[in-house]
């Protein structure tokens, strides 16, 4: 814009007032409309604490106003003062005052001045402070303190009493002296709430007298607003005019003041802002004990070099499972104890080292085993556990964070550093704990526990295709030669992909190993046989129509023996077919979870929207519930009235489920047939029914 377009219309002179620097106050009402304001005729009592900047006002409340509801007002009187008290809070029988109380504005008052204009001049002062008014009820609490005082009274008068009965026998008195205060424990007192508040407590008020805006002693006042001679400091245009633009407007230091401390388990975004890449990244650990890799990102100021936190973690962390858990010695710093049992931080940071080890090596550990090697006490054992691990009903202690793949083929260096840090501590817990070599199963290798079954690791599908066709290869052999052992069979078979093969009762399905594959727990199909689909599909990447017709016969067959399956018990029946496969069958060459999920429909199969519990722990797989209902019998409309019923609530009771049934058909239901139906695709437990498959999750 041209000057000549903004030319200067005024100029005005400008002085720095000092008369009220120092006891310039804004008051904010900010529940209050901006139209209404305290009259200063009503306001009968002010305190003020210049250290700590507090303000209380008592401002009178008109009794005769028809807002005003006597009944409540007198109650209130009654409560607070009591019956025939000398001292007495209000002045009345009734609320007659309210009591103001401040509370200090964080933005910095040093933001505001005020200003006055005489002769042309602009006179500015700066505030000092700001508060913020609003009603405080800490007269309510008299109420208590009286009640507790009249029972206190009571108690003494009874214990005299009863004192005076009773012989002056000689007790033992326990003399016990205060520790000495070190340096760190008394900053650390020193900046807790509740010294803070006993030091503005301790502070005394200030009696201080209110006056309206009109009258000679607020003209008085007025007048040290304007600026004296004695206020002017020529010194400041002797300065550069760098120098003195900065103290115009002086950059924003950080407010050093002492703030409350926050709790031990909560974790301030804003305060992390604050501090260094490093400190931030220690901080996120120790509070979370473990997250992963895009987690810790996501928490970061934004714009983060990724391989500066890369770099940072590892100094604070170890990868497990392709997730950051933070170092023992961090949580345990040298030094210390145990705050449940008192053992040594050595001997905690030992055994939760070797914790984290083993699920290094496992996705599941049996805590008794870790228990006895590494010689804790219960509760610190507890505390371990409850870190790092969540337990799995008949399977163990489960890691907490699913495994990382992403992160583990994003930075393999990193992995392998990790692996090697892991071996170097592996060897040196080795000494500590004195393991005698092959004490502590290895991935792939067996247990030293000769009933414990392999542990879980993941086979590729090409070795998983060999080991099947082996495995078919010798089942022939044994047909053919009886004298062949079980041992055979298993011989053909890599150490980490046994399947049991003992022959079970036709109605009860056979268990799969762990062993078979990481995922077998959760009932999801082995990566191996996802990657195979493409070798029974067309060029297009569609399964061939001869893999699609079997697995529709599969499933079809699933479902007519067992009425009601959940995506993971099928894809565990699946995985028990395919063990028996064989050479050359169609289904070995690989299914995938979304032709599983298609031909289970194909089937005939209705999904049930099952609305779960919310601390239901069932996985996603065990959510996705299907149930047959056409058999082409007599019962389908009463097993489709009751199949339907279960997407509405994930247990029922039997007279809803008969008079829902009755209201469907229209005629009298035959209980029979109901009973008949309900057995089919439910179970009962107590007087509530549930489908199939769900109660145990």
């Amino acid at each position: 814009m041209a000057e000549d377009d903004d030319p200067v219309v005024d100029e005005v002179d400008v002085f720095l007032a000092k008369g009220l620097a120092e006891n310039l106050y804004l008051f904010q009402y900010p529940l209050r409309p901006a139209g209404v304001i305290h009259d200063p005729a009503k306001v009968q009592a002010a305190r003020f604490k210049p250290h700590h900047k507090k303000v209380e006002l008592e401002v009178g409340i008109d009794t005769q106003s028809r807002q005003y509801a006597w009944s409540k007002g007198e109650q209130i009187a009654l409560n607070v003062d009591g019956k025939g008290q000398e001292a007495s809070h209000f002045g009345s029988d009734v609320m007659d005052k309210q009591v103001l109380a401040s509370t200090t504005v964080p933005n910095p008052a040093s933001c505001y001045a005020v200003g006055m204009v005489r002769d042309g001049e602009l006179h500015l002062t700066p505030v000092h402070g700001a508060v913020q008014m609003r009603p405080s009820y800490n007269y309510l609490d008299k109420a208590d303190v009286r009640m507790k005082e009249a029972a206190a009274a009571m108690a003494a008068d009874a214990g005299e009493s009863s004192q005076d009965e009773e012989e002056d026998n000689p007790r033992a008195v326990t003399v016990r002296f205060a520790r000495p205060e070190t340096d760190e424990t008394k900053a650390r007192r020193m900046a807790s709430y509740q010294y803070i508040e006993q030091q503005v407590a301790d502070e005394q008020w200030v009696s201080c007298t209110v006056h309206g805006d009109k009258g000679p002693f607020a003209e008085k006042e007025r007048q040290l607003l304007y600026s004296r001679a004695t206020d002017f400091d020529a010194s400041h245009l002797t300065r550069p005019p760098k120098e003195y633009l900065s103290m115009l407007l002086p950059e924003t230091t950080e407010d050093n003041s002492e703030k409350p401390a926050m709790p031990s388990n909560v974790l301030s975004l804003s305060q992390l802002k604050n501090l260094s890449l490093g400190d931030q990244v220690k901080a996120l650990m120790t509070n979370a004990k473990m997250m992963s890799f895009s987690q810790l990102l996501a928490l970061l100021t934004s714009g983060v070099d990724p391989t500066a936190v890369l770099r940072t973690v590892q100094q604070v962390a170890m990868l497990v499972q392709g997730n950051w858990v933070v170092k023992s010695d961090i949580l345990y710093p040298k030094d210390t104890c145990s705050p449940h049992s008192g053992t040594p931080a050595e001997l905690v940071c030992r055994g939760r080292d070797y914790v984290m080890w083993r699920f290094t090596q496992f996705r599941f550990i049996v805590r008794k085993e870790v228990t006895s090697i590494i010689k804790l006490p219960h509760e610190d054992v507890k505390e371990i556990f409850e870190q790092l691990a969540v337990v799995r009903v008949n399977k163990g202690w489960e890691f907490l964070l699913p495994h990382d793949q992403d992160f583990v083929d994003r930075y393999p260096d990193v992995v392998q550093r990790q692996q090697m840090l892991w071996d170097a501590k592996y060897s040196q817990l080795s000494k500590l704990l004195k393991l005698a070599k092959g004490d502590t199963p290895k991935k792939g290798k067996e247990s030293i526990h000769p009933g414990q079954e392999k542990e879980s690791v993941v086979v590729s599908g090409q070795e998983r295709v060999k080991t099947a066709r082996q495995r078919a290869r010798s089942r022939s052999q044994q047909h053919n030669d009886p004298s062949s052992t079980s041992a055979q069979n298993s011989a053909a078979l890599p150490d980490a992909a046994i399947v049991k093969t003992e022959s079970t009762d036709a109605g009860e399905p056979m268990e799969v190993s762990s062993g078979v594959d990481n995922h077998l727990g959760n009932g999801e199909l082995p990566k191996g046989a996802s990657a195979l689909a493409a070798s029974a599909s067309d060029n297009s990447g569609k399964p061939s129509d001869e893999l699609r017709t079997e697995v529709v016969r599969f499933c079809s067959e699933k479902l007519r023996s067992n009425m009601v399956l959940s995506m993971s018990e099928m894809k565990r029946l699946l995985l028990l077919r395919l063990s028996q496969c064989p050479p050359g069958d169609v289904l070995g060459t690989g299914v995938s979870d979304k032709l599983l999920e298609q031909s289970t429909f194909e089937a005939g199969a209705m999904q049930i929207q099952l609305p779960w519990p919310p601390n239901s722990d069932a996985t996603p797989d065990q959510q996705k519930v299907f149930a047959l209902a056409h058999l082409g019998d007599k019962y389908d409309k009463i097993r489709e009235v009751i199949l339907e019923m279960f997407n509405e609530s994930f247990k029922l009771r039997r007279n809803v489920i008969n008079t829902k049934v009755q209201e469907a058909i229209g005629q009298e239901a035959n209980k029979h047939d109901i009973e008949k139906v309900l057995r089919e695709v439910c179970m009962v437990k107590g007087s509530q029914w549930y489908l199939k498959g769900t109660l145990t999750s």
